[in-house]
């Protein structure tokens, strides 16, 4: 029997160089070359319409924010595989050092101090996004980031938005997390019915009666009337929308849906189209708290209308501020859940090296 063993270390070689993942990274996001948005916008489809929208959060961030961007990339492509960011946080001292400290003004060491906040966007898609062909190195790529910023003397916090069940990264300081909390992001309703009516007839009892109350109150008693813009230049001049606001709508390729009575906008829906299939609604409502002729649930119920309708659409998301419903509570998710939402759960946990510091920044 003959046995190669030069060229079993070459082959050994060539796939552990396969499985090696490349890290770029990025000081501010309008770094990242144009040619790898539409492949981000892939890796974050379930999460954000279009990559404009994190460029948004980037640029209106309080000025105690610096992120740094990491892009992930396989050895055989030039296209990222995998995104993750993080926040660099400036920590607030006042409190948080002895008077006789404070008079020794040539230590200027706390001055530096940071929490490292681990997240993508708002935390809703948790520590990071990844080609699943890739998860295994992708993760062990990650713990070397983690393990990177651990080691840094001026990092002193650290907040970590993990996927439950699917994301179990901590520090690998020598110590328990002080503080944690679930968080409950509103997931997509996938387009399981060829059709609006179709989708009614399969809810409850009792949200099928709702529904089909609330539209005919809106309709017969309210004389209310919907509207269904292709852009929002379109839009009724009375829409009360800043026109800052609508011009940004319509650089994205926003829809605009509305709710009108007598020349007057009670309420609308942007509408975002995002990648394969992922349609984004927004709701607005105008009308006073306590007194609307639109009931909440015709806001839900308008946005799937119009997605049933939209040839191509798989999954009906919504949004608040740019940004997934995120709520404290699970029981708040039971309106969403009735209409067929699903949800997942993001655990957070917080780590400090400073004693009087017990909660994220």
């Amino acid at each position: 029997m003959i046995f190669n063993f030069g060229n079993c270390v070459l082959i050994a070689l060539e796939r552990l160089k396969f499985n090696m993942l490349i890290v770029q990274k990025y000081h501010s996001i309008h770094e990242i070359d144009p040619e790898f948005i539409s492949n981000l916008e892939v890796l974050l489809q379930e999460d954000v319409p279009n990559f404009n929208l994190m460029i948004q959060k980037h640029d209106n961030a309080p000025d105690s924010d610096v992120f740094t961007f990491f892009l992930f990339f396989a050895p055989t492509q030039n296209t990222p595989i995998g995104f993750a960011q993080i926040c660099l946080r400036k920590i607030p001292t006042a409190k948080l050092i002895p008077w006789y400290r404070k008079l020794m003004f040539w230590k200027k060491d706390h001055e530096h101090w940071k929490e490292v906040i681990w997240r993508v966007g708002d935390g809703n898609s948790g520590l990071f996004v990844i080609d699943p062909r890739y998860a295994r190195t992708g993760k062990e790529k990650f713990v070397e980031l983690i393990k990177e910023y651990d080691l840094r003397a001026e990092v002193k916090a650290q907040h970590f938005y993990c996927l439950k069940g699917l994301q179990d990264f901590k520090s690998t300081w020598p110590s328990d997390p002080i503080w944690s909390r679930d968080t409950f992001v509103l997931e997509p309703l996938n387009k399981s019915f060829r059709s609006y009516q179709e989708y009614i007839e399969n809810l409850s009892p009792d949200m099928k009666f709702l529904v089909k109350e609330n539209w005919k109150e809106l309709h017969v008693l309210g004389k209310i009337e919907l509207g269904d813009y292709p852009t929002p230049s379109d839009t009724p001049k009375t829409l009360p929308i800043p026109e800052e606001q609508l011009k940004l709508w319509e650089a994205q390729g926003a829809q605009i849906l509305t709710f009108e009575k007598d020349l007057k906008i009670l309420g609308c829906l942007c509408v975002l189209t995002g990648k394969n299939g992922n349609i984004f609604f927004e709701p607005f409502p105008f009308e006073p708290e306590g007194s609307s002729l639109v009931h909440d649930e015709l806001y839900t119920q308008y946005a799937l209308l119009k997605f049933f309708e939209m040839p191509g659409a798989r999954k009906c998301h919504f949004m608040k501020d740019g940004s997934k419903f995120v709520f404290e509570d699970k029981g708040d998710l039971k309106f969403f859940q009735e209409q067929g939402f699903q949800l997942k759960i993001i655990s957070q946990s917080f780590y400090s090296r400073l004693p009087k510091l017990t909660r994220p920044v």
